[in-house]
């Protein structure tokens, strides 16, 4: 997984995630209700982030943002 591939994912150009502040390991696989992990991904969106950024994607600081586990699928690359 890189920037482009989650940049892409997200709609955002590589230069808006970095102006977010987000970072590979702000991103973390979410669990199902056994405690394992599930293969989705998500990410809160980071304090830093641009208002203007917020604004084209709707969210909130904080929010919890899914992403799709194919961004780290590597093996399709």
């Amino acid at each position: 997984m890189d920037y482009s591939s989650l940049a892409n994912e997200l709609g955002l150009t590589e230069d808006e995630v970095k102006e977010m502040g987000l970072h590979l390991d702000d991103i973390f696989q979410e669990n199902s209700s056994s405690g394992t992990p599930s293969g989705a991904y998500y990410f809160n969106v980071p304090d830093g982030t641009p208002d203007r950024i917020l604004g084209k994607k709707g969210w909130s600081l904080g929010e919890r943002v899914k992403i799709n586990s194919n961004v780290f699928d590597v093996s399709n690359k």
